[in-house]
């Protein structure tokens, strides 16, 4: 088996750093791009509109990468999505960027899941896990970055900010060079001819579009919430969020130690727990910066226990034969809670009701993964017996 170098391991780390970005790397330039385009009515859905493309071409990218494998599917999204990045530079017109945002989502929807998939064809077991949760803090790593050269960018013209998706041609020639050209390989997987079944499949996609929800219910209201209540501004509002996602980086690497010890399904409620209790903490302690701040950091903690470990499950759940597919599910569901959280606004104008619903789902969200960790532990007693 061909070993992946530490440059090689960070080819694959910057590939997966491109899909936290898809929608935010023009965020800190949005007025003025959309001023451009003429949808200043409609600015936030060029931030939005790659995340549904990710979800509409999620399984074309499951089935292409099962059937060329994740190294040319890899291959092939990097090249389509800086491409498709940058060329929106020259469009004009509402339906040609709306479409052209919505094609970003579907190279997204391959570079996530194929970068995944072929760091799994390289690494297995723990080392697999501990790769999965660096990928994740990469990605987080990566979204405070891309979005720091945005607005650099952003202050030189409107139309600078879509270079940074050129970055993807970057990771190619890493790609290129320093990660070794392998079909998907039959590593341990040949052994392991019995797939977990659908439904346990079900409950970790559906645990990742949960934990992401509610993840983006925090992240798109926290600016109204710090201005209301504390009166920050866009600058402050910035460094408070970059700090939610430098946190996020620390609970990822600090989640495999937590699955080792626990369980990945522990894990998870650990992590719908945090959400759920820093939206207690929003909904109680506007009048104190300092729980703002504590908020923040526990909802940090539950993005980092939940969204890297879930993609993790869904690899250890898969085989080489659907393992494609099933990333491919991951990344649209992923995408998709980061989708509906945008339709927040329209529940209420009041941020304390919308954070006292956020804590409702969260009971429930606990309850459900609490029956469902018990009846996992009584079906292994059952097997072992």
């Amino acid at each position: 088996m061909n070993k992946l170098s530490r440059v090689g391991v960070f080819s694959l780390m910057l590939a997966a750093s491109l899909t936290i970005m898809v929608g935010s790397a023009i965020t800190p330039a949005l007025i003025q791009i959309s001023e451009h385009y003429g949808v200043e009515d409609m600015a936030t859905w060029l931030t939005t509109l790659p995340a549904l493309g990710v979800v509409l071409f999620a399984p074309i990218a499951g089935r292409l990468i099962d059937r060329v494998g994740s190294y040319v599917a890899l291959f092939s999204g990097l090249i389509l999505y800086g491409a498709i990045g940058v060329s929106a530079i020259w469009l004009s017109g509402t339906i040609p960027i709306f479409a052209d945002r919505i094609l970003l989502g579907g190279a997204t929807a391959i570079v996530m899941s194929s970068s995944t998939g072929l760091l799994a064809e390289f690494f297995v077991g723990e080392e697999r896990l501990k790769m999965i949760a660096l990928q994740g803090m990469s990605i987080e790593a990566g979204g405070i970055i891309f979005l720091s050269i945005g607005g650099v960018l952003g202050g030189l013209g409107w139309q600078w900010p879509f270079m940074i998706y050129l970055i993807a041609w970057v990771a190619l020639l890493f790609l290129i060079i320093f990660v070794p050209f392998r079909k998907s390989s039959n590593l341990e997987e040949e052994q392991k001819s019995n797939t977990t079944n659908a439904t346990s499949i079900l409950s970790v996609l559906l645990a990742a579009l949960l934990a992401m929800t509610m993840f983006f219910i925090a992240f798109i209201t926290l600016p109204f919430y710090l201005a209301e209540n504390f009166g920050l501004g866009s600058a402050s509002t910035g460094y408070f969020l970059a700090m939610i996602s430098l946190v996020a980086v620390i609970s990822a690497s600090v989640m495999p130690k937590m699955v080792k010890r626990f369980s990945d399904y522990q894990t998870l409620l650990t992590g719908f727990s945090l959400f759920t209790i820093g939206f207690i903490i929003l909904s109680v302690g506007q009048s104190l910066f300092a729980l703002a701040i504590l908020a923040g950091i526990v909802i940090g903690f539950g993005f980092g226990f939940t969204i890297p470990l879930a993609n993790h499950m869904v690899v250890e759940k898969s085989n080489v034969s659907n393992r494609g597919k099933n990333l491919a599910y991951f990344s649209s569901f992923t995408f998709l809670g980061q989708f509906l959280s945008s339709f927040v606004e329209g529940i209420s104008s009041n941020l304390v009701v919308i954070y006292l619903i956020a804590v409702m789902f969260g009971f429930l969200i606990i309850i459900f993964y609490s029956l469902w960790l018990k009846r996992n532990k009584k079906r292994q007693t059952l097997q072992i017996q």
